[in-house]
């Protein structure tokens, strides 16, 4: 073929017309439960009343989109403008990618190795049996180098008429293409309508992805109910049901972990309890498992499985990150413990000494429990745990914020506290005075005495009045040992 003529034939836009644009676009499908053929409504995007028999799909909130409408929304991912664009670049990239193949089909060449090369050079060895092999050898090495020679020559060609054609033909530029949730893309009236027909389609959007990364990102990558410490396997959950007529936008999203988007009510949230199974939980929900011994099956309700429990450390950084505050003087200052005999996690305000305890449970419980017991004032969520669907959760109760959980340890620090508040000072130096108490089995009573008597030998005492709350709580102790 003459240089001269084999590059224009090769060009991308002599393959347009055998571009099929319908099978490079990506369908949007819908549940076939909302097909429906007998409708009545007019079409929510041409106005057509339907006749009789008409078909087309239900959308969520029960308006109806015709068969010839759907056809066409069905092949649409973006506004008017940029899916005029993206359309005409994957036109442009399929009939580069048809001119290239052409090409190849024409003019390529594969490099193929001659054998009689090897073969000249295996002959050699037949040198010992007569000389006259010699040229033999001579006459395949000659072919075989020459047969190289030109397959070489023809690959050399080959590739430089490929780069002349990549380098009069680049790869068309990507167009920069904006869905329709975003902000700054340029809408139509009609494209409003189509926005609307996709914010209520049974199924996923074309633009579930941007959808999903907006409003994943707007949630920091965090699941959205208080007190959840989980930032692996994250899903958007619609507020209001797709069922109930809730749309794909936005303000209806939210993001939560897998446990808790399993642990929402709606139907269908079920069938994703049997995949959740990590090093840390396992969800199993209700269903009928045959009998071993009689005859005929019976159910199983969902449970929980916690391989995990939380730890003392996975608690404080809860505690940190929420801004757990007490709810009745709104300190900071809380005192966090678990009691490893029998699995209780405590928390103690050291400010009002109220408290709370409950069982040990996964972070993903303990943690949203807290929040609502106790002020979160930092990286608050939006959405709150439902545990409807968790029967054992019932049991699983926390005490109430009061005070009648404060310890015999804290109880005894506060009248230390108020001791040494009242301590007089020494009637022979001046020094501050501590309280002296007797040892088990000693004959004597508590004094006054002074704090200098190690340093200087100070002598200096007085007698100890017991405190009113001690001298009742003894009363208290002999009235029902009497009793």
């Amino acid at each position: 073929m003459p240089p001269e003529h084999w590059h224009p034939e090769f060009k991308p836009s002599r393959f347009l017309s055998r571009v099929k644009l319908a099978q490079l676009l990506e369908r949007n499908e819908a549940y076939n439960a909302s097909v429906v053929s007998d409708a009545r409504a007019p079409c929510i995007l041409c106005a057509q009343r339907a006749s009789t028999g008409s078909r087309g799909i239900l959308l969520n909130d029960r308006s109806f989109l015709c068969e010839a409408c759907y056809s066409e929304v069905a092949l649409i991912s973006y506004p008017e403008r940029y899916e005029r664009l993206r359309r005409e670049f994957k036109v442009a990239v399929e009939a580069r990618r048809l001119a290239f193949a052409e090409l190849q089909r024409q003019c390529a060449h594969k490099p193929s190795p001659s054998p009689l090369v090897p073969l000249g050079w295996v002959s050699l060895l037949l040198l010992f049996a007569s000389p006259l092999f010699l040229l033999v050898t001579a006459c395949l090495l000659a072919v075989g180098y020459a047969s190289d020679s030109e397959d070489a020559r023809k690959t050399s060609e080959w590739q430089r008429r490929s780069r002349e054609w990549e380098q009069a033909n680049p790869v068309p530029a990507e167009p920069r293409l904006r869905h329709f949730h975003d902000p700054y893309a340029e809408l139509t009236s009609r494209d409003q309508q189509i926005l609307r027909i996709f914010n209520h389609w049974p199924g996923y959007p074309p633009f579930w992805k941007y959808l999903r990364a907006v409003v994943l990102g707007r949630d920091s990558n965090r699941c959205q109910v208080n007190g959840c410490p989980s930032r692996l396997g994250l899903q958007v959950h619609h507020k209001q049901p797709v069922a109930s007529g809730g749309s794909h936008s936005p303000d209806n999203l939210v993001s939560l972990c897998d446990f808790h988007h399993a642990l929402e009510p709606e139907p269908g949230h079920e069938r994703v309890w049997g995949e959740i199974k990590t090093q840390h939980f396992t969800l199993v929900c209700s269903h009928e498992r045959e009998n071993r011994t009689a005859d005929g099956t019976h159910t199983v309700r969902a449970h929980l499985r916690r391989l995990r429990l939380v730890t003392l450390d996975e608690l404080r950084g809860l505690a940190q990150f929420y801004g757990f505050a007490c709810p009745t003087c709104g300190s900071e200052h809380l005192s966090l413990a678990i009691e490893n005999t029998g699995g209780t996690v405590r928390v103690e305000c050291s400010g009002c000494l109220k408290a709370t305890q409950g069982p040990q449970e996964l972070p993903e419980e303990t943690g949203p429990r807290l929040a609502e017991l106790l002020s979160v004032t930092r990286n608050k969520g939006t959405w709150h745990a439902r545990w409807d669907m968790l029967s054992e959760r019932k049991s699983a109760t926390w005490g109430t914020w009061t005070g009648y959980a404060v310890s015999r340890k804290r109880e005894r620090h506060r009248d230390r506290i108020e001791t040494n508040r009242a301590a007089p000072s020494c009637p022979k130096c001046g020094s501050p005075m501590r309280v002296i108490t007797p040892r088990p089995g000693d004959r004597w009573k508590a004094f006054w005495g002074c704090t200098q008597y190690q340093l200087t030998g100070c002598r200096g005492s007085q007698r100890h009045a017991e405190p009113a709350r001690a001298r009742s709580r003894g009363r208290r102790t002999l009235r029902q040992g009497s009793g």
